[in-house]
């Protein structure tokens, strides 16, 4: 999945290329072009991806000099953001240009790797193993669901550790619905969150896996921020 395990990390897989490509498309968002560091950003939007190809498909630039410098071959970098995920992808090149019905359209391999930046949260919590928070997350790839013990937990995400090596390994930005018991304020929480990162520590025989959440509704934010809350007051994070 990642390359590396801290808060900048780089996507090689195929695989997780196509996710986040794919959610930007799904989510359109916005992206921004730049040509040769020139500090000029120009807009697009990501209209397709195919993952036998290993490509995708911009919009085209609505600016008549982007359009020139993108059919000349000059390189550009794409910035975007997808579930506070700043996203990254540079020496990215037309292949070709085509035409459908609602106009041009440029088509783009895959980039070699794609670089995401995890906002860092202004305080996470350390989930001591004597509370036992234990959570079971499904997907439509693990409908048994991944059972794990909660390491970490933030008002924007959490840490989990599982026993083995978890297998599908999760995809980049794959849904999830998280069903837990937060013991400090004696409380359920159920809420979907999307995996970030997933890796299998070996020499532990675990795999430690970081979801973020997705949209809270008023009551599970509120269960989450008292909970974090609580373990600094205790002084047990």
């Amino acid at each position: 999945m990642a390359t590396n395990f801290n808060q900048e990390r780089h996507y090689t897989s195929t695989g997780d290329i196509y996710a986040v490509l794919r959610a930007l498309q799904t989510d359109r968002s916005s992206i921004s072009i730049q040509f040769d560091n020139s500090g000029t950003d120009y807009t697009s939007m990501v209209l397709g991806v195919n993952l036998k190809d290993k490509n995708f498909t911009l919009d085209e630039f609505s600016n008549g000099e982007a359009h020139k410098r993108a059919e000349s071959g000059i390189p550009f970098t794409l910035r975007a953001s997808v579930n506070g995920i700043k996203v990254l992808a540079k020496d990215l090149k037309l292949s070709r240009v085509g035409k459908d019905s609602n106009g041009l359209f440029y088509e783009i391999d895959f980039p070699e790797k794609l670089l995401y930046l995890q906002r860092r949260d202004a305080f996470r919590a350390w989930v001591p193993g004597t509370l036992m928070v234990n959570a079971l997350c499904k997907s439509e790839n693990h409908p048994i669901g991944i059972k794990g013990r909660i390491q970490n937990m933030s008002a924007t995400g959490f840490r989990l550790l599982v026993d083995g090596k978890v297998s599908p390994e999760p995809e980049m930005l794959e849904s999830f619905n998280i069903t837990t018991h937060l013991p400090l304020i004696d409380q359920d929480l159920g809420c979907d969150a999307d995996a970030v990162y997933a890796q299998f520590v070996q020499e532990r025989n675990h795999t430690i896996v970081g979801f973020r959440f997705g949209n809270l509704g008023r009551t599970e934010q509120i269960a989450i921020n008292r909970f974090v809350t609580q373990l600094q007051r205790e002084r047990i994070a």
